[in-house]
């Protein structure tokens, strides 16, 4: 599974132009003609997946406190950067319609229910048809497992980390995922190498600056994922 010239992902519906986790940052990655974007979900008190990286309102919107507490109805009063609300993972799966990929990470924040997350990610991904050009990612080894054990096939999943470690090589050949994403430091050659001996995608994140991309595609990463996607497109 590798890739010529990287796929060009922005980061946080293009961070480094938009609100992130917005919808008019998917709309500002389709018009950049990003290969992809990436958003982090979380779960509202009501149990409907939303676009938010943080645990708490706090940063990113005009709210504060947990995410979690929060009703979908509480969590749409609130402004996430220019007016922008804090979109639901249909909407944005109901926006991008398959003309890109859409990166879902999956953010456990303190206390989550795992299976209810993965659960809930699958079925509005499922509902639109989305499982041909999505992937889904986490940091988290449980939800990786999780969504593996019930992720129908054709799937795509990817564990997200620093550097793979002896413990997610193993997650990942005994689920057969299909990818690592790692912090730009955690890109070796040799990680590479590894990942492309099981056929999986070995992507990187969040590279910004133009020396770090083109030594990630020299590399032969599948994937950069950056606030600025037009520097990668213009590096690689």
């Amino acid at each position: 599974m590798s890739h010529d010239t990287p796929l060009v992902i922005a980061h946080r519906t293009t961070m480094g132009h938009a609100p992130e986790n917005t919808l008019l940052g998917i709309r500002q990655a389709l018009d950049m003609d990003c290969d992809g974007v990436e958003i982090d979900v979380q779960l509202s008190a009501d149990g409907v997946p939303v676009l938010i990286h943080d645990d708490l309102l706090d940063r990113t919107t005009n709210g504060s406190g947990p995410v979690g507490e929060a009703t979908l109805a509480a969590l749409s009063t609130l402004d996430a950067g220019q007016g922008e609300q804090i979109p639901t993972l249909r909407e944005a799966l109901e926006l991008i319609d398959g003309r890109m990929l859409l990166v879902i990470e999956l953010k456990i924040a303190a206390g989550a229910n795992v299976p209810d997350l993965c659960k809930a990610v699958l079925e509005e991904v499922a509902r639109v048809d989305a499982l041909p050009w999505s992937w889904l990612w986490s940091f988290d080894s449980d939800a990786v497992i999780e969504l593996a054990r019930r992720a129908p096939s054709g799937r795509r999943i990817a564990h997200l980390c620093l550097s793979p470690t002896p413990e997610v090589w193993q997650i990942a050949a005994e689920h057969q995922l299909d990818g690592i994403s790692m912090h730009s430091t955690g890109l070796t050659q040799s990680n590479v190498e590894a990942c492309r001996a099981h056929d999986m995608a070995a992507f990187v994140w969040t590279v910004n600056e133009v020396e770090d991309i083109r030594r990630c595609a020299e590399l032969g990463a599948t994937g950069i994922v950056g606030d600025f996607p037009e520097r990668i497109r213009a590096a690689v």
